[in-house]
Protein backbone atom coordinates (compact mmCIF):
# COMPACT_ATOMS: atom_id res chain seq x y z
CA UNK A 1 0.00 0.00 0.00
CA UNK A 2 2.82 2.33 -0.34
CA UNK A 3 1.12 3.78 -3.72
CA UNK A 4 -2.03 4.34 -2.28
CA UNK A 5 -3.68 7.92 -2.03
CA UNK A 6 -5.42 9.77 0.93
CA UNK A 7 -8.37 9.35 -1.45
CA UNK A 8 -8.29 5.56 -1.19
CA UNK A 9 -7.67 5.95 2.51
CA UNK A 10 -10.92 7.45 3.69
CA UNK A 11 -13.10 5.11 5.34
CA UNK A 12 -17.23 5.61 3.75
CA UNK A 13 -19.21 6.56 7.01
CA UNK A 14 -22.23 6.29 4.48
CA UNK A 15 -25.39 7.69 6.18
CA UNK A 16 -23.47 8.93 9.05
CA UNK A 17 -21.35 11.14 7.32
CA UNK A 18 -24.47 12.82 6.11
CA UNK A 19 -25.84 13.22 9.59
CA UNK A 20 -22.21 14.72 10.58
CA UNK A 21 -22.61 17.25 7.73
CA UNK A 22 -26.48 18.08 8.70
CA UNK A 23 -25.66 18.30 11.98
CA UNK A 24 -23.19 20.41 11.44
CA UNK A 25 -25.35 22.55 9.29
CA UNK A 26 -28.13 23.07 11.84
CA UNK A 27 -25.80 23.92 14.42
CA UNK A 28 -24.23 26.57 12.06
CA UNK A 29 -27.90 27.94 11.26
CA UNK A 30 -28.77 27.72 15.28
CA UNK A 31 -25.68 29.64 16.13
CA UNK A 32 -26.34 32.12 13.41
CA UNK A 33 -30.00 32.39 14.53
CA UNK A 34 -28.50 33.34 18.10
CA UNK A 35 -26.59 36.09 17.14
CA UNK A 36 -29.08 37.32 14.89
CA UNK A 37 -31.82 37.08 17.59
CA UNK A 38 -29.48 38.63 19.87
CA UNK A 39 -28.57 41.79 17.88
CA UNK A 40 -31.65 42.58 16.17
CA UNK A 41 -33.00 44.66 19.15
CA UNK A 42 -29.77 47.16 19.22
CA UNK A 43 -30.24 47.03 15.11
CA UNK A 44 -33.82 48.53 15.41
CA UNK A 45 -32.56 50.92 19.02
CA UNK A 46 -29.81 51.86 16.59
CA UNK A 47 -31.73 52.53 13.60
CA UNK A 48 -34.88 54.64 15.61
CA UNK A 49 -31.61 56.63 17.74
CA UNK A 50 -30.37 57.81 13.57
CA UNK A 51 -33.81 58.64 12.85
CA UNK A 52 -34.27 60.67 16.09
CA UNK A 53 -30.79 62.69 15.43
CA UNK A 54 -31.75 63.29 12.12
CA UNK A 55 -35.09 64.91 12.92
CA UNK A 56 -32.94 66.71 15.51
CA UNK A 57 -29.96 68.26 13.45
CA UNK A 58 -33.00 69.07 10.85
CA UNK A 59 -35.11 71.09 13.93
CA UNK A 60 -31.25 72.28 15.04
CA UNK A 61 -30.63 73.69 11.54
CA UNK A 62 -34.37 75.13 11.72
CA UNK A 63 -33.46 77.10 14.94
CA UNK A 64 -30.37 78.56 13.54
CA UNK A 65 -31.72 79.58 10.69
CA UNK A 66 -34.61 81.38 12.50
CA UNK A 67 -31.84 82.73 15.18
CA UNK A 68 -30.01 84.59 11.98
CA UNK A 69 -33.98 85.96 11.50
CA UNK A 70 -33.94 87.37 14.86
CA UNK A 71 -30.41 88.55 15.19
CA UNK A 72 -30.85 90.64 11.81
CA UNK A 73 -34.38 91.77 12.74
CA UNK A 74 -32.82 93.03 16.09
CA UNK A 75 -30.16 94.87 14.55
CA UNK A 76 -32.62 96.39 11.71
CA UNK A 77 -34.66 97.63 14.84
CA UNK A 78 -31.27 98.91 16.75
CA UNK A 79 -29.83 100.88 13.31
CA UNK A 80 -33.05 101.66 11.40
CA UNK A 81 -35.64 103.82 12.56
CA UNK A 82 -38.13 103.36 9.09
CA UNK A 83 -38.18 99.69 10.71
CA UNK A 84 -38.99 101.17 14.20
CA UNK A 85 -41.44 103.41 12.32
CA UNK A 86 -43.22 100.55 10.48
CA UNK A 87 -43.47 98.43 13.30
CA UNK A 88 -45.35 101.01 15.90
CA UNK A 89 -47.63 101.23 12.64
CA UNK A 90 -48.38 97.81 12.16
CA UNK A 91 -48.28 96.02 15.60
CA UNK A 92 -49.17 99.01 17.70
CA UNK A 93 -52.04 100.84 15.28
CA UNK A 94 -49.73 104.34 15.75
CA UNK A 95 -49.44 107.06 13.23
CA UNK A 96 -48.29 110.72 12.98
CA UNK A 97 -50.04 113.42 14.70
CA UNK A 98 -51.13 114.61 11.30
CA UNK A 99 -52.44 110.86 9.88
CA UNK A 100 -55.17 108.82 10.70
CA UNK A 101 -55.50 105.51 11.33
CA UNK A 102 -58.37 103.37 9.36
CA UNK A 103 -58.06 99.62 10.19
CA UNK A 104 -60.59 96.99 7.77
CA UNK A 105 -63.06 94.81 9.67
CA UNK A 106 -63.74 91.29 8.35
CA UNK A 107 -67.68 91.09 7.62
CA UNK A 108 -68.96 87.54 8.03
CA UNK A 109 -72.00 86.64 6.05
CA UNK A 110 -74.71 85.79 7.14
Amino acid sequence: MSGATLADSRVDLGVFGWLNRIMLLCIAIAVITLIILKYLPLIRKNEAMNRELQVLREEVVELENRAGRNQAWIESLRSDPRTNEREAREKLGLARPDEQVVTFQNVTSR
